[in-house]
């Protein structure tokens, strides 16, 4: 009697605990739109539930209006499937707090269509992170005028940007050179807010690993692994950049630049560039070059292109030392590249800046 007793109350207790409702650690709260068009409500909302929860769900179908750029921190992240969001400056970016890529850790956005309420007038940068690791921006929309960044990434590793849509709007003008997506070195001139926080921040940190997968891309130029061509800075290189399976398109400018950059594959993409300027580097589809001396691992370095449709003016495909340091190895095949310039110049490398190349399979043509 008593061992029934004891399991009677064992099964009543068991039932009386899965009724109450279990605290879950760092759960997501959901935000609701305001309707409040000044952009106060939201932001106030968008950022208490950031800083309470760290991880926040925006409506579907709701269109959210923030005063200000977000200020995002180390694990947390923005679920905004299916959401707008009007920005009257930038969307988000963070604080440097700390070097060696501590600044902002283990954040995460997941869909959303982010752009300004008046894109003419906000030509700067919508999305900035820096100092950062292990960041993932994947299924989002991001439209920003073409003289600013759509997303912009400086001195970060461990970076995944896929199944994005960045989109240059507004007027792109024939002589511009800004990326929708940049990947920048955190130096004085490249990257002056970071400078205002402090000397630390800006001593020519890299970014690294960073990969952008399934996305579309169109800006004045599309994607840029950008460099400091100034001493002492010049000397910094980024390291293993990933382009697989995107369409990248730069309307005024090359569609992709690869400068300073040891180790970098590039596959399966379209990748093209709508530059007038056909007689300059600036009408390039995809720039790989170097300026200033490379660390000694670049004889290792590996420049993987494979299967991409690359169309240039000037070249399709070029790769060019503007120092006495060389390229490590240059693999390139089954690519179909193009240039305005004519069928020899749709693959261009340049024989005294690459210590090795393999190219094999690959189909040349003129691009009328």
């Amino acid at each position: 009697m008593k061992k029934w007793m004891k399991g009677l109350t064992l099964v009543a207790f068991m039932i009386v605990f899965c009724l109450v409702p279990a605290k879950i650690s760092n759960a997501a709260v959901v935000i609701p739109a305001s309707g409040d068009t000044t952009g106060k409500t939201d932001y106030k909302n968008m950022m208490d539930g950031l800083e309470t929860d760290g991880h926040i769900i925006l409506e579907e179908g709701a269109t959210y209006y923030t005063r200000t750029t977000l200020w995002v921190e180390s694990n947390q992240s923005i679920t905004a499937t299916g959401a707008t969001i009007l920005c009257k400056t930038g969307a988000f970016r963070n604080k440097p707090t700390k070097v060696n890529y501590k600044s902002i850790q283990n954040f995460t956005v997941d869909g959303g269509f982010w752009k300004n309420q008046n894109s003419n007038t906000y030509k700067k940068t919508l999305i900035q992170l820096s100092h950062g690791s292990n960041i993932t921006l994947k299924n989002m929309k991001v439209y920003c005028n073409y003289a600013g960044h759509a997303v912009e990434l400086i001195a970060c590793k461990n970076v995944t940007v896929d199944n994005c849509i960045l989109k240059g709007v507004g007027k792109c003008s024939s002589t511009s050179a800004e990326e929708q997506l940049q990947i920048d070195i955190a130096a004085p001139k490249s990257a002056p807010t970071l400078a205002n926080y402090g000397k630390k921040y800006v001593k020519g940190q890299i970014c690294q690993n960073i990969t952008v997968t399934n996305c579309t891309i169109t800006g004045a130029r599309g994607v840029s692994a950008n460099c400091a061509k100034e001493a002492p800075y010049n000397k910094k290189f980024h390291k293993n950049i990933v382009l697989q399976n995107n369409t990248i398109t730069g309307m005024s400018s090359e569609a992709v630049i690869l400068f300073n950059v040891m180790g970098a594959t590039v596959e399966n993409n379209t990748i093209i560039s709508k530059s007038e300027r056909t007689t300059t580097a600036y009408s390039v589809g995809l720039h790989i070059a170097m300026f200033g001396t490379a660390p000694t691992d670049m004889k290792n370095a590996v420049y993987t292109v494979n299967n991409n449709t690359i169309k240039g003016g000037r070249q399709g495909f070029y790769v060019y030392s503007h120092s006495s340091s060389k390229f490590g190895k240059v693999i390139a095949k089954k690519n179909k590249c193009y240039a305005k310039a004519g069928k020899e110049k749709a693959i261009w490398l340049d024989k005294n800046s690459v210590r090795k190349s393999v190219l094999s399979k690959n189909k040349m043509y003129k691009w009328k």
